[in-house]
């Protein structure tokens, strides 16, 4: 019998387990790696299709900003007029904003204060609304570096100085001042139509916060200093009692809150070094900004008065029926100063020291009201008052009234239009900022974005 022999060589039922491990291992790495490929090239593609959402969701949200802007400029659609609510309620409207495809965007426009908030959003995308601050552009219709409007001729004071166009009802009666423009007469010249409504509403608005403490974060009860070593307690605060907010030191850069809401039923006063920036600050008592203190793009309203003395600095808007600026304060662009209703009487006074750029707008043609500006102040801007006019200083740029006076000189001058100071003649290369209350504007600029 023949039997055959089987070798067995020692170690390779081994080897062959090695192999099959490492072709599971290698397997196993290259679907990890593929997974991982394909995971992150879903990740890129995703985050690519999120960035073109954003692209695109921005181009629809812009387009509906200049949309916004194309139904104001165009008085047969809608006009300057045109808004989708106020401070309380809106109803935003909804528009195609491109001609060959279905993308929408969600429009406000509000009065803010004398400007224009435009605020666009894109429906049904990924949600980042753009907000703008909006002012008018002065039309060339308007361009009356001195429109007056009065049964009067107006009288020139030795010292007194007309430039530019210059449109009066009657000859003027020169006592040694001088006209070196052109000179208008004309017996059916008028005031620019105005809309009171941005005034009177915002007027209500800030009286609203004074007589609604609920709706603030804090609401205290006794006199309150706050300062870099007692800060606000919140973003909204309102005090049935006098506010004083003041910074001593002059190396400290103090900013109690942004975005503030200060409400007062006595005064307010600012003082030190404090700034403050896109408040909100309401008061029935006085407001007084003292000091160096700076105040930027904010909104200031005081049912008494407004002082701002010192070396203060502001920017934004001021409404009260009484508002000074003396020593070397000054206004600085973009600000409006306004006195009207719903208030009864309303004198506005510079008599400071330094360059103003504001416009003023002062409605109130009622007994003790008045428009002052007194050497040597100076105002780059637009003033616009019913109020008879007292100008002494200087203005560069366009006053539209109904009667000039000057106190120092008789004992009555309120119906005498006499003029002692200079109007000049605005450089055409700056664009200036106007309170959009004019009926007649139909161009617009961006001052200011809310969110970017």
């Amino acid at each position: 019998m023949i039997i055959n022999s089987i070798t067995v060589r020692p170690g390779k039922g081994k080897s062959s387990g090695v192999a099959l491990v490492l072709v599971i291992a290698v397997t196993f790495l290259v679907s990890l790696l593929i997974g991982l490929m394909m995971t992150q090239y879903i990740l890129k593609r995703r985050q690519i299709q999120t960035v073109r959402q954003k692209i695109q969701a921005f181009y629809t949200t812009e387009a509906g900003l200049k949309k916004a802007l194309y139904y104001l400029r165009h008085a047969e659609i809608k006009g300057s007029s045109w808004r989708t609510g106020d401070f309380f309620q809106d109803s935003p409207i909804r528009e195609k904003v491109f001609y060959d495809r279905d993308d929408e965007a969600e429009i406000s426009v509000l009065d803010d204060f004398a400007f224009l908030r435009i605020r666009s959003r894109a429906v049904g995308q990924i949600d980042q609304p753009l907000q703008v601050l909006i002012a008018g552009v002065m039309p060339e219709a308007m361009k009356s570096n001195l429109l007056l409007v009065s049964a009067q001729p107006l009288i020139l004071y030795a010292g007194s100085q007309l430039n530019g166009l210059i449109k009066l009802n009657h000859e003027p009666i020169y006592q040694g001042g001088a006209v070196n423009g052109i000179l208008e007469t004309g017996t059916t010249l008028t005031l620019p139509d105005i809309l009171d409504k941005p005034f009177s509403s915002s007027a209500e608005y800030m009286k609203y916060l004074l007589g609604h403490p609920q709706y603030f974060e804090v609401e205290l009860h006794s006199p309150r200093v706050f300062s870099p070593q007692n800060p606000l307690p919140a973003n909204r605060v309102f005090v049935n009692d006098a506010v004083l907010l003041e910074n001593r030191d002059p190396d400290l850069s103090w900013r109690p809150k942004n975005n503030l809401t200060l409400a007062s039923t006595a005064e307010i006063q600012i003082s030190g070094w404090t700034i403050i920036a896109n408040a909100k600050i309401a008061a029935i008592g006085p407001v007084r900004f003292l000091d160096n203190s700076k105040v930027i793009s904010s909104y200031v309203y005081s049912e008494t008065g407004i002082e701002i003395t010192g070396s203060a600095n502001i920017s934004g808007m001021l409404i009260a029926p009484e508002i000074k600026i003396s020593k070397e304060a000054r206004c600085l662009n973009p600000t409006i100063i306004y006195c009207g209703p719903p208030f009864k009487a309303g004198r506005i006074t510079l008599n400071n020291d330094s360059l103003n750029q504001c416009c003023i707008v002062n409605l109130n043609a009622g007994k003790n009201s008045r428009t002052e500006i007194i050497r040597p102040a100076k105002l780059e801007g637009l003033v616009y008052s019913r109020a008879p006019i007292t100008l002494s200083g200087e203005v560069t740029g366009y006053v539209f009234g109904q009667t000039f006076y000057e106190a120092n000189l008789l004992p009555d001058t309120t119906k005498t239009n006499i003029l002692t100071g200079i109007i000049k003649q605005a450089d055409t290369s700056d664009v200036l900022t106007i309170p959009v209350i004019f009926e007649g504007i139909r161009d617009f600029r961006i001052i200011q974005w809310l969110n970017r």
